[in-house]
This record gives C-alpha cells, sequence and structure tokens, in this order.
C-alpha cells in the first residue's frame, strides 16, 4: 500500500514537471527537478506531498526565471545595437521597404533561398548522411531542412533548428542504426559550412592579395583567416592520415575530458568514419562554397542596386564569409544585431557603406521565407507526435542504456 501511494505521488511530481516544460517551453533537466523527484521510488518514506510539491515548483520556477532574463539580456542587446544603428544614420529601415517594392530583389532572394539554402544545403546534409551509412531519403532531409530552417527563425541564433532536425532524424531512424551518427551528421554540417568560409576567403586573399595588404585594418582578418584556414588544411591531413588502432594521439588527446573536448572528439570520431569515403568531404565542402558564393552575389546584386556602388567580388568573398559566422552566436534569429554591426564594420573596412542596410535585407528576406518550414512541421508534428514527447522518449532510451 505504502509503495502504491507512493508511485501515485510521483506520477503527481512528474505531471507538474511536464505541465511546466510544455507551459514555460524550457527544458527540466532531473537535476533542475531535483525538488519535484524529492519522493524517491526505492524509499520506505517520503517527505510530504505538500513540502515536496512546494520545493519542485520552486525549482522549476528558478529555471523559467533563468530562461526568461537570459532571453530579456540578449534581447536588451540586440535592441541596443539596433537602436544604436539607426539613430547614427548607419542602419535606415526605408531600404527594407524599397526592397520590397522590387520585384527583382524579391525573386533574386526568393531563388537564393530556393536553390542554395534549401536545395543545395539539403544536398550536402543528405551526401553526409549517407556517409555515415544511415540511409534517408533525399525528399526526407528536405522536410528535416526546412524544419530547421523554420526553428532557426523562432528560437536565439542560427543552431536553434539543428536540434530540432536532429530530435527528428533520430525518431526516424532503426534501433540498430543509432543516435550518435544522427546527431554527428547535424555537427559536421556546421562544420563543413565553416570550413566553406574559410576556403572562400583564403582564396579571395590570395587572388587580390594587393588589395587588403594595402589596408592595415585587414590585417588582423587575414591573419585570422589564414590561421583558420590552415587549421583546417591540417585537420584534414589529420583526419586521412592512417593511424595504427589505439596509436592515434589526436584521438588521446581529446579523451582527456576537458571542457568542450567531448563534442570536438564526437566531430572528430565522425569525420575519421568518413576516411574511406574522402570524396564525400570534398564534394561537401565544394557545394558549401557554392551556396556561399550564391550569397555573395545576392549580396553584391543587393549592393550595386541600392546604394550604386560596385566592389569586386573578390573583396565580397572575403568580407561575407566573416560577417556570415557572427550569425551563429546565439542573440537573435538570423543573427540580428551583431550581424548588422559586423557587417557595417566589414564595409567599412575596405571602403564601403551601408553594410547594415544590406545585411537587414538579407537576413529578414531569409527569415521570412524560412517561416515555410512551419508547414512540414505541422505534418510531422501530426504523424510523428509532439516534439516535447519525443525528446522524453528519446531522455528515456538513454537513461535505460546508461543504466545498463
Amino acid at each position: 500500500m505504502l509503495r502504491s501511494r507512493q508511485a501515485t505521488r510521483m506520477s503527481s511530481y512528474r505531471w507538474v514537471a511536464w505541465k511546466f516544460k510544455r507551459f514555460f517551453k524550457v527544458r527540466l533537466d532531473y537535476t533542475d527537478m531535483n525538488g519535484i523527484f524529492c519522493a524517491n521510488e526505492t524509499s520506505t518514506a517520503g517527505p510530504e506531498p505538500a513540502s515536496c510539491l512546494a520545493s519542485g515548483l520552486h525549482a522549476a520556477y528558478k529555471v523559467v526565471m533563468r530562461t526568461f532574463l537570459q532571453t530579456l539580456l540578449k534581447m536588451s542587446i540586440v535592441a541596443a545595437l539596433l537602436m544604436w544603428l539607426s539613430h547614427s544614420g548607419k542602419l535606415d529601415f526605408r531600404h527594407l521597404l524599397d526592397s520590397i517594392k522590387d520585384p527583382a530583389i524579391f525573386a533574386a532572394n526568393l531563388a537564393i533561398w530556393a536553390f542554395g539554402y534549401v536545395g543545395l544545403g539539403t544536398l550536402r546534409w543528405w551526401l553526409l548522411l549517407r556517409g555515415l551509412d544511415l540511409h534517408v531519403s533525399f525528399l526526407r532531409a528536405l522536410h528535416l531542412q526546412l524544419i530547421g530552417f523554420f526553428f532557426n527563425t523562432t528560437m536565439p541564433g542560427a543552431v536553434g533548428g539543428d536540434i530540432v532536425k536532429a530530435v527528428y532524424l533520430i525518431r526516424d531512424q532503426s534501433q540498430s542504426q543509432g543516435k550518435t551518427r544522427a546527431m554527428l551528421t547535424v555537427l559536421l554540417d556546421r562544420a563543413v559550412g565553416l570550413a566553406a568560409l574559410f576556403v572562400m576567403a583564403g582564396s579571395a586573399i590570395i587572388y587580390n592579395s594587393s588589395f587588403f595588404l594595402e589596408r592595415p585594418p585587414m590585417i588582423p582578418l587575414i591573419v585570422f583567416i589564414g590561421a583558420g584556414l590552415a587549421a583546417i588544411l591540417g585537420g584534414f591531413a589529420v583526419v586521412m592520415f592512417p593511424f595504427k588502432p589505439g596509436k592515434d594521439p589526436f584521438k588521446r588527446f581529446l579523451s582527456l575530458g576537458w571542457p568542450g573536448f567531448s563534442t570536438v572528439e564526437k566531430i572528430y570520431d565522425a569525420l575519421r568514419a568518413h576516411r574511406e569515403k574522402p570524396l564525400i568531404l570534398v564534394a561537401t565542402v565544394g557545394i558549401s562554397v557554392l551556396i556561399q558564393s550564391s550569397a555573395v552575389l545576392y549580396a553584391l546584386f543587393l549592393t550595386q542596386r541600392l546604394t550604386g556602388q560596385r566592389p569586386e567580388f573578390s573583396v565580397f568573398c572575403t568580407i561575407f564569409p566573416i560577417g556570415t559566422m557572427t550569425t551563429a552566436l546565439p542573440l537573435a534569429p538570423g543573427g540580428l544585431g551583431l550581424g548588422h554591426l559586423a557587417f557595417e564594420k566589414l564595409f567599412t573596412m575596405v571602403g564601403l557603406t551601408g553594410g547594415a542596410n544590406i545585411f537587414n535585407i538579407m537576413a529578414l528576406g531569409q527569415l521570412c521565407l524560412n517561416l515555410l518550414g512551419f508547414i512540414p512541421y505541422l505534418f510531422y508534428r501530426s504523424s510523428m507526435g509532439s516534439l516535447k514527447a519525443m525528446q522524453d522518449k528519446l531522455s528515456g532510451e538513454s537513461e535505460a542504456s546508461t543504466a545498463t
């Protein structure tokens, strides 16, 4: 009888935790819900339900407030940056209205989104999935790509949609294929995209080195891009090197357990898994360069059409990747705020004006189209269950495998 009452009490606490997660849209870890789970299933006695419920509500309240304050701080920073750029005359929202009325800009924005970010972006991720023997149809990968774009728009930063995309991909896979490789493909997709940015910027600097060397403010960027490109080439050589089993020094180094090493180790293992298929990595980097090149052409088109300036393509190939990197910082959807500031500064460094306005049109145009991902999300939500239910199921499976 005591065990029965205890089980009922635990069920009530789990219900409270679920309600908090559903209402406030935050994920409460078991450590955060320590007060909610203060009744232990194996104990013979526990605290009174009212006391345990109160401590559980307090723990959930702290998590909700922490999430709220973090989001409020991020939004305040973004608002302050946009207000400063607007009051200083560097950001003029009238250019945004002009671009909406221009059918050529609308067509170009739709083309770069559909062909580049959606079409080629899906192809890149699909190839990485095939490289790790995860058999997903191209159409299914396209649906998940659109869902990821939708959550990139509705969640801070540019990485929120990747987590959602990975959860749905894991739900699609059979038990034999496992969850780790599915998650790694999303990390690899980001890593390959970052590598392409450095390759593109480094190639542009080599092609037009005199232009950049004549401008002292560009020297730190040249050093940064050169170091990143060298690291990528060195990393590719390490990944392809045929280390004997158990003799990989980099694997031993990444296994030390230092902060952040676990994620890097997983990416390294996934890259090593592609050692027998090096053409896939080369092809995905090439696809990423093609995506970014089309984006550069679009930015070049906007600059010429709205400001009358005619910069060189190689110059844009250098500043655009650096500005794109800033949008991954988790402040606001699409990198708003930081992206405006970065593009304005980069344009100024190469003698151009209107960087914040160009980014404003590009970012908001892409974010609006990303909302179309809500359509496949509704289909998946109705056919496969809610995202919250899948996350809970995956958490339970992970705990069960850890216990065994």
